[in-house]
C-alpha cells in the first residue's frame, strides 16, 4: 500500500501526465467520485456554516483592471504593507466561517511561488507567500480558507478570448498548478474554478476527480459566472458548469423563492447547496452592471445597509453567501471597507 507521502508524489506524477495510476483507477472503480446525490455530512458543515468572505487580490490590484491579462512584469506586483492577517481578522469579527483567495486570477500571476514558473509572486517586487500567509491567518482566527483559480488566463494562453478552448499546454499548467496548491497548502475547504466553459467536460471531470484525489472533503464549485447567474438564479447547473458540488450565482441575488437543493442534471437528481458570490466594490464600468471585484483608484465600498441586506436575503432564501472585499495596492482592506464592514457586522446580528 502507498504512504500519503507516496500517494500525493503519485497523484502530482499523473496530474502532470508523466504516469498512470492502477491504485487511482482501481480506487475510482471502487468508489466512484462525483457530486452528492444526497445531503452528505460535508455539503451539511458547509450549508451550516453559511456565510464566508472571498478576497480579489493580485496582479490586477496594481494595474486597475479586473481583467488584467499579465501584460505586465511580475515586478509590478508590489505590495508596501501586506497583512493578510488584517484580511482575516476583519472576515472573522464580521461573522464569517470560511474565506477564499484568488490564488491565481485571469493575469495568470500566482500568489504563491509555483515550480518552474516565472509570473508568481517570487519573481514580483514582494516575494511574500500569500496563500501561506492566508491559510495561517484562516488557521489562526478559525475560518475554513479555500482557494480561487481561474482557467482564462491570457498570459499562458497567448490571446485574451472569454470562449477559445485552452491549449493543450496550458491544461497541463492548470493541473501542475491545482496539485500544488491542494499538496502543499493543507488542507482547502473549497475550491472554486472559474470560466470553466474554456474546458470541455472531460477535462472539467480530470479537474474534479485530480482535486478530490488530494483533497477528499474538498468542496468543488464551478462558477457559473455573471449571465448565467442572471438567467438561472441558481434554480438549475448550467452544462459548462459540470461537475460541481455547489451552485453558484455570481453578482446575483438567490431566487426569490428560494433555493431547493434538490436539482436535477441529464435527468438524475443531486444535492447541490447554492452559493451567491456578491462583489462589494462600485459598478465596473468596463462591464455594466457588474460590480468591481478588485480594488482601483477611487474604490469606494458599498453602502454597509445594502451589504447587511443581501446577507438576510441570502439567509432567508437558503443560501451561502460569499461576499468579496478587495485589499489594495498596500497589501491591506482599506480603512473605508474595514469601517464599512464593522457596520455590516452591527447591522447583521441586531
Amino acid at each position: 500500500m502507498l504512504n500519503r507521502r507516496e500517494l500525493l508524489v503519485r497523484c502530482a506524477m499523473l496530474a502532470a501526465g508523466t504516469v498512470a495510476s492502477p491504485f487511482v483507477k482501481v480506487a475510482a472503480e471502487a468508489s466512484p467520485v462525483g457530486p452528492a446525490t444526497h445531503r452528505t455530512p460535508v455539503l451539511a458543515r458547509y450549508e451550516e456554516m453559511q456565510f464566508g468572505v472571498s478576497y480579489h487580490f493580485s496582479m490586477n490590484t496594481f494595474t486597475g483592471n479586473d481583467y488584467e491579462t499579465g501584460g505586465v512584469p511580475a515586478r509590478t506586483y508590489n505590495p508596501s504593507k501586506l497583512d493578510v492577517r488584517q484580511w482575516i481578522r476583519v472576515a472573522h469579527d464580521l461573522g464569517a466561517r470560511y474565506a477564499v483567495i484568488t490564488a491565481k486570477h485571469m493575469s495568470g500571476f500566482c500568489l504563491w511561488d509555483s515550480e518552474g514558473y516565472d509570473y508568481d509572486v517570487a519573481a514580483s517586487g514582494n516575494k511574500t507567500d500569500v496563500v501561506a500567509e492566508f491559510f495561517a491567518a484562516c488557521k489562526e482566527f478559525g475560518l475554513q480558507p479555500g482557494l480561487y483559480y481561474c482557467i482564462l488566463d491570457p498570459h499562458n494562453e497567448g490571446k485574451f478570448d472569454w470562449d477559445s478552448h485552452v491549449p493543450d499546454s496550458y491544461y497541463k499548467l492548470i493541473k501542475h498548478h491545482l496539485t500544488e496548491l491542494h499538496t502543499r497548502y493543507r488542507t482547502p475547504f473549497y475550491q472554486l474554478l472559474d470560466i470553466t466553459w474554456k474546458i470541455n467536460q472531460d477535462q472539467r471531470w480530470e479537474l474534479y476527480r485530480l482535486i478530490k484525489s488530494l483533497s477528499p472533503d474538498c468542496i468543488i464549485v464551478m462558477n457559473q459566472a455573471f449571465y448565467q447567474s442572471k438567467r438561472n438564479m441558481g434554480r438549475i447547473c448550467e452544462p459548462a458548469s459540470w461537475p460541481t458540488d455547489v451552485i453558484n450565482t455570481e453578482d446575483s441575488l438567490p431566487a426569490p423563492e428560494g433555493h431547493d437543493p434538490n436539482i436535477k442534471f441529464e435527468g438524475k437528481t443531486y444535492y447541490m447547496p447554492l452559493e451567491a458570490w456578491i462583489p462589494t466594490g462600485p459598478p465596473y464600468k468596463a462591464m455594466p452592471p457588474m460590480h468591481s471585484w478588485f480594488w482601483r483608484e477611487g474604490f469606494q465600498t458599498q453602502n454597509p445597509q445594502v451589504i447587511a441586506n443581501v446577507y438576510r436575503d441570502c439567509k432567508q432564501r437558503k443560501s451561502n453567501l460569499l461576499l468579496n472585499l478587495s485589499p489594495d495596492t498596500s497589501g491591506r482592506l482599506p480603512d473605508q471597507t474595514v469601517q464599512a464592514m464593522q457596520e455590516v457586522a452591527k447591522l447583521i446580528k441586531k
